[in-house]
């Protein structure tokens, strides 16, 4: 009797170790994501500057952006008109519509030539008229047109998105960001903005990057998440995260992983090495600052 009372004593004293060692291996980790296996944070260590060991140069691979399909229909008979948004040449438009008995409970809805859509729900405050919510993309042209959202919409609550409308095909195309926010940067001094999403609280950080394809006409994206296949002379040593910096009017990005890193410019879907008289490690120097190490 003695002997059990002791065990079951000892398990007690036990049980708060065990939950503190289940707790610390719990990691949050972004929807959308896919951290590479081994690496809890981009850098337990120090890790060394060597461009050696990443190429010149290396083609980042893009697919189309996508957002959230859309359901066909429009508003209810009983809904009010609250405003709309026409898109630049063409005969679409953006239509906010208020639901009868819920003045604060808006709904936007896609118009083009003979269909609708539902985009979905947005917030309080389209009614105002000096609130700028779609803002035309001019470097859009010929049988697209197209239109940047800057409030929270749609199902998921994205914080803003990209809708691009084809004339000929009477059809649109949506980007949400996978429901976090990206904004517009010229990061290659082009004229045409690419929109960055800049994720320095994911793990490990990551730079998602949308750019304005005209000969596709559609926004394509790409997570500048170096795998070995972009850098084979890396000697095994496959980059793990990324993250983007501004720096006396130069944008580039630091990327690398616990052991090693080099920086990067992008250029129209290009990323070129850029070796900056400061070569301390930013993500380190970030992190740190957050007290994450």
């Amino acid at each position: 009797m003695k002997s059990t009372v002791l065990r079951i004593a000892f398990g007690i004293l036990l049980l708060p170790t065990v939950i503190s060692c289940s707790s610390e291996q719990t990691i949050d980790r972004p929807i959308g994501l896919t951290p590479t296996a081994g690496h809890a944070s981009p850098q337990q260590v120090q890790a060394v500057y060597r461009p050696d060991l990443f190429p010149e140069q290396v083609k980042l691979p893009f697919s189309e952006s996508v957002g959230e399909p859309l359901e066909e229909g429009g508003p209810s008979a009983s809904a009010h008109l609250v405003r709309s948004f026409a898109l630049p040449d063409s005969q679409a438009e953006v239509r906010i519509y208020s639901d009868a008995g819920a003045a604060s409970s808006l709904t936007a809805y896609l118009k083009g030539a003979k269909s609708e859509w539902k985009l979905g729900p947005l917030p309080a405050g389209g009614e105002n008229p000096d609130q700028t919510w779609f803002n035309p993309l001019p470097f859009i042209s010929g049988e697209a047109s197209g239109v940047s959202i800057e409030v929270p919409f749609g199902s998921i609550g994205s914080q803003n998105g990209l809708l691009v409308y084809n004339k000929q095909t009477d059809s649109w195309q949506v980007a949400d960001f996978q429901g976090h926010r990206a904004v517009p940067l010229d990061l290659d001094g082009d004229g045409v903005p690419e929109w960055v999403g800049n994720q320095t609280d994911w793990v490990p950080p990551a730079v998602e990057i949308h750019r304005w394809v005209p000969e596709r006409e559609r926004f394509e994206s790409t997570v500048v998440q170096m795998d070995a296949s972009l850098f084979p002379d890396a000697d095994n040593h496959t980059p793990s995260y990324s993250s983007l910096f501004a720096e006396e009017g130069t944008y580039f990005m630091e990327i690398g992983n616990d052991a090693f890193y080099a920086f990067f410019t992008y250029d129209q879907g290009v990323l070129k090495q850029y070796r900056p008289a400061d070569t301390r490690d930013r993500v380190d120097e970030m992190q740190r600052a957050r007290g994450k190490h």
